[in-house]
């Protein structure tokens, strides 16, 4: 595992950790030699989490839409800065680069890529670990909803173990270092 992608706000929320935990990841990353794949912006924990990559001596791929690009959101001054055409282009793109994600805390933006990325592991698009750094037990709820999704038989309940849920760092590249990504049917694509 080398790129690692980090989905996550471009606020910084109201909670401290947010902000300490992002800035902590981005130093581990770059400690690590992990580069980091992110959404391009330069506002939020967005912003934080290229700026502390970089400012270890890490390495950065931004990857942001035009559109948003034109509208002053993005962080140009990274490693890599990728444009383009569209949001779907960006994940896509953003699964090219990535070997491993981890979801921070964030909005709606953030759910979408956690849930596009974890529906497309469990019809095997790709077969790559996802965690959730889940500080101060941001994704409680969402893991809650993840399992009663399961509980009603709308997903085998082999498929929570597509993703990591972890509330520290060591926790989250633990998680890595033993994912098995397994399905409990076959598909072929």
């Amino acid at each position: 595992m080398k790129n690692v992608c980090v989905f996550c706000g471009s606020n910084h929320g109201y909670d401290p950790q947010f902000l300490i935990q992002t800035n902590a990841l981005g130093k581990y990353l770059a400690e690590n030699n992990h580069p980091v794949v992110y959404g391009g912006g330069k506002e939020g924990l967005m912003g934080a989490i290229a700026t502390s990559t970089m400012a270890a001596g890490g390495e950065v791929i931004g990857i942001i839409p035009t559109f948003l690009r034109e509208m002053g959101l993005a962080k140009e001054d990274v490693t890599t800065f990728i444009e383009t055409a569209t949001m779907d282009e960006r994940k896509d793109e953003m699964l090219r680069q990535s070997d491993a994600f981890i979801v921070l805390p964030g909005g709606f933006g953030t759910f979408e890529e956690f849930t596009t990325m974890l529906s497309w592991s469990q019809i095997n698009v790709h077969q790559k670990p996802i965690a959730l750094f889940n500080i101060d037990h941001y994704f409680d709820e969402l893991v809650a909803m993840m399992h009663k999704c399961c509980d009603e038989g709308f997903a085998p309940k082999e498929n929570l173990n597509l993703f990591i849920d972890a509330d520290t760092i060591d926790g989250i590249f633990a998680g890595f270092a033993n994912f098995h990504h397994q399905l409990p049917f076959k598909y072929t694509n």
